[in-house]
């Protein structure tokens, strides 16, 4: 066999294997994760933490891409719409058999356009509203999901820190798909013996400011709801960070803050009980995995997800005066979530 022959067929075996490759990668099921937020907030970080360890399980090929709208860098309507438009022309390249939509936000601006076309089938996760409310109730496209926040938890925590004493309980969030969706959940919360005073869904720093100051007089207790994409001013481009939110709203003497958010804690809050950032990934994903396994039959059933991490920071507490019971300190080391002086 001349020298000339063999390239040829080395050429063409080259040629074969890459021609299969890309077949196969072609046919492998495809799944886009599409998160509201930015990649370094802790929300998605636990998100996308429990997403990996789902993964880490799996046998079967398939093809994983995550996408971030970073809403909640964007106060501008132009950029978010930019955003959105991003998100959409990644979804028309990938056309993934499954979508991952994360938040309400992602579930409102992008996800719903897709709940009657029938692909891709949509996983909406941690959404705070109904799923009918975008279009997901009655058919077999969509799954997923409900998030509720850990009131319950929250009331008892607040038994424990006020001495048993009945409390009046103030809650403020960032005007948006979240915020509202959280502020309706708090409102329509049994908190006896304690008593919700008031609830506000902030537009801009300035009237959240106004609004934590006035509670000083009313509330004992400020539940903070989201916090993300908060403008610095009105009709402002520029949002305010999570640390610098906590940090003012820790620096106030009253009410005593009580944060519903993952990263609270971490961005300078004393102390937390919010959502399940990674068993919401874990799920999820195990809900996509499931669906691709039985593409023909119905989605997985939705859930309501009540599970819950505890976050503190102890130097924070002991400076107001502030006692809980071991317990909370426990559950926030065993999470990992325990500040150290």
């Amino acid at each position: 066999m001349t020298a000339k022959v063999k390239n040829i067929l080395v050429g063409v075996f080259l040629a074969g294997f890459v021609g299969l490759l890309a077949a196969f990668n072609a046919a492998k099921p495809r799944v886009l994760v599409l998160h509201a937020g930015s990649e370094e907030a802790a929300w998605v970080r636990g998100v996308d933490g429990g997403i990996d360890a789902a993964l880490a399980g799996n046998r079967r090929p398939i093809a994983v891409e995550r996408h971030y709208l970073r809403l909640d860098r964007l106060a501008r309507p132009d950029a978010r719409a930019a955003a959105v438009a991003e998100a959409r022309r990644a979804i028309e390249r990938l056309d993934p058999d499954v979508l991952l939509a994360v938040d309400d936000e992602s579930n409102e601006a992008v996800a719903r356009g897709y709940a009657a076309r029938g692909r891709p089938r949509i996983v909406y996760v941690s959404i705070d509203q109904p799923p009918a409310r975008y279009g997901y109730a009655g058919g077999d496209t969509a799954t997923g999901i409900v998030e509720e926040l850990p009131l319950a938890a929250v009331r008892d925590a607040v038994t424990a820190m006020r001495n048993a004493a009945a409390s009046r309980v103030a809650a403020i969030g960032v005007d948006g798909d979240t915020g509202r969706a959280e502020r309706a959940q708090v409102e329509a919360f049994d908190w006896t013996p304690h008593r919700l005073v008031s609830s506000e869904v902030a537009r801009d720093l300035p009237a959240w400011k106004r609004f934590v100051e006035s509670s000083a007089a009313t509330a004992d207790v400020l539940l903070v709801l989201s916090t993300a994409g908060l403008p610095r001013e009105p009709d402002s481009p520029e949002t305010v960070g999570g640390p610098e939110l906590a940090r003012w709203v820790e620096a106030q003497p009253r009410p005593v803050p009580i944060g519903l958010h993952a990263g609270y804690v971490a961005d300078g809050g004393g102390f937390a009980i919010f959502p399940a950032a990674g068993d919401y990934g874990r799920r999820a994903m195990a809900m996509a995995l499931a669906w691709i396994d039985e593409p023909r039959g119905p989605p997985p059933a939705p859930v309501t997800s009540s599970h819950f991490d505890v976050a503190i920071d102890p130097a924070r507490l002991s400076a107001r005066g502030v006692k809980l019971p071991a317990i909370y300190s426990e559950a926030a080391r065993a999470g990992g979530r325990l500040a150290f002086p």
